[in-house]
């Protein structure tokens, strides 16, 4: 408790749950167009060092990142691995999105290149079954046992049954072709749901435009609150998760997460077509003048 993980500005709100369940004090590393800013990394590790505290590990999610589908570079991967080799800080690289590319292959695990200060997590959730709940990480020998009992203590014994499953379906089916086809499925929905979003979102609005994933991120005007938008989008019979979620220091109101995973492209033109109506009116009903 009162130990500092860094994140991303905005991480993953599940990531953010279980910091905070384990009473972890969360500081967010800013973010650009091409993810993590090492710049900001550094400024981040002085600041929070010059107040006392100690920092446990940097977590990021180095593709197609939730939420905001980012992918970061691997000329950034290099950097943020020396500041934290430096700095002598674990990083934890959550990976669940990295077979998921749709125009290019993404770079190296950040793990590949320095097996000793990366703790690296994996997971079928997102390629092959999310119910039965599998995942994997490979850490450094120096951690092996403290994890080895941290995940005893807290799910005593993962499912044999998912885990047979997983692997017979591994050893015998074509699941790299299977991958292929959602990655084909996903870039359809993907390119549905950029093309709605250019015809429909005020022109106030910008948003990501992923290379692999599940999600799109929106910012708004600064004045538009997402989380107070939600029930009127309820309305219109469209849902999506209000940007303060993924933040843990309240930040990110005007922002919102999409995700084209699912729906159909038709449903994915109608949600945004119905979305940006919603957001349009309440833009009009602050500014008292009528869009065009």
């Amino acid at each position: 408790p009162g130990d500092v993980v860094l994140v991303e500005a905005p991480s993953y709100v599940g990531a953010l749950g279980t910091f905070h369940q384990y009473q972890a004090s969360v500081v967010h590393v800013s973010m650009d167009e091409n993810g993590m800013i090492p710049d900001a990394l550094r400024d981040a590790i002085k600041t929070t060092r010059a107040t006392g505290r100690k920092i446990k590990f940097l977590y990021l999610i180095p593709n197609y990142q939730n939420p905001t589908g980012v992918l970061l570079p691997a000329d950034r991967r290099t950097e943020i691995l020396n500041i934290c080799r430096e700095e002598e800080i674990f990083v934890v690289e959550d990976n669940p999105y990295g077979l998921l590319g749709f125009d290019r292959p993404s770079p190296n695990a950040m793990r590949a290149e320095d097996s000793e200060n990366v703790i690296y997590l994996g997971s079928f959730s997102k390629t092959i079954a999310s119910g039965l709940r599998v995942g994997w990480a490979l850490v450094p020998p120096s951690l092996k046992d403290k994890l080895v009992i941290a995940s005893e203590s807290s799910i005593l014994c993962p499912s044999n049954f998912s885990q047979m499953t997983i692997s017979s379906y591994l050893a015998d089916q074509p699941w790299r072709d299977q991958i292929a086809s959602f990655c084909e499925l996903y870039k359809v929905r993907r390119d549905a749901m950029l093309q709605a979003l250019e015809e429909h979102f005020p022109a106030s609005a910008t948003w990501t435009k992923p290379g692999g994933g599940f999600y799109v991120w929106v910012n708004l005007p600064p004045e538009i609150d997402t989380k107070l938008l939600v029930p009127k989008a309820i309305v219109a019979k469209v849902a999506y998760v209000p940007g303060t979620a993924f933040y843990a220091d309240g930040l990110g109101s005007w922002q919102l997460r999409l995700s084209f995973c699912h729906p159909t492209p038709e449903r994915i033109h109608q949600g945004v077509a119905a979305l940006g109506g919603v957001i349009k009116q309440e833009i009009e009903r602050r500014s008292g003048n009528k869009l065009n």
